[in-house]
This record gives structure tokens, sequence and C-alpha cells, in this order.
């Protein structure tokens, strides 16, 4: 039996409390809670729910293509497998979806969901 999800438009400053800790995932090291917080203001803020399980996320269009800038899922429900086909819905007309991610479960998920790896952060620490 399906799970019935349940997506919806949030405002900016819902979805930036929301994504508390979502900064320190950023792989170029880069991005800081406020920056969440600019993400959320300039985008399109989503939070999909299932029973006891939620996932929200800020998507922007540049380019022709749907980038995802922050996501953040919490409860039993495997948020890649269903959260991509739902962001691939909503980016009809354009030409792509795009994310960034450090973690390699997540990639390998995104890869059997027909995403590919587009590049590569290099990063060496000086002592």
């Amino acid at each position: 039996m399906a799970q019935e999800i349940h997506v919806s438009r949030i405002p900016p400053d819902l979805a930036a409390a929301l994504l508390v800790g979502c900064e320190r995932l950023d792989p170029a090291g880069l991005t800081t809670a406020q920056d969440i917080e600019h993400m959320a203001a300039r985008g399109q803020c989503f939070a999909a729910t299932a029973p006891g399980a939620q996932v929200v996320y800020v998507m922007r269009v540049e380019n022709g293509r749907a980038w995802v800038d922050a996501m953040k899922g919490a409860g039993a429900v495997d948020w890649i497998a269903t959260a991509l086909p739902i962001i691939e819905a909503q980016a009809q007309g354009l030409r792509a979806v795009g994310f960034q991610t450090a973690r390699r479960g997540l990639v390998r998920k995104a890869q059997r969901q027909g995403y590919r790896v587009a590049g590569y952060i290099m990063e060496k620490t000086i002592q």
C-alpha cells in the first residue's frame, strides 16, 4: 500500500527554522546558518509530509534547471526515493534538476533514480 504524501508551500522563515543544521552538510564548507535563511528567502520552500515523517526543501530555478539548495528529512520515509520524483514533477518544463551533496549514500540512491555526478569538489587541508 502506497503511503500518502502531502506537499505544500511553506513560508521561508519556517523553512529556514526547519533546515537548521543543513549548513554543516555543504561539501564546500562555505554555507553558514545565515545563508540557509537567504536560500529560503530567495527560493521556493516546500514541505512534504507523511504520517510521522517530513521533508523540507528549498528549490530555485536558474538557467532552465531546478536547483535544490537545501533539503532535510526526518521519519521512516526514504525521502530521496520519495522527494526526488516530487521535485522532478514540480520541475516539469525545465531541462534538469540538480543538487550537491557530500553524502556518498545519497549519491548512490540518486544514481539509481537516473541522476549522474556532474563534478567534484576538491580540497586539501593545509597545516
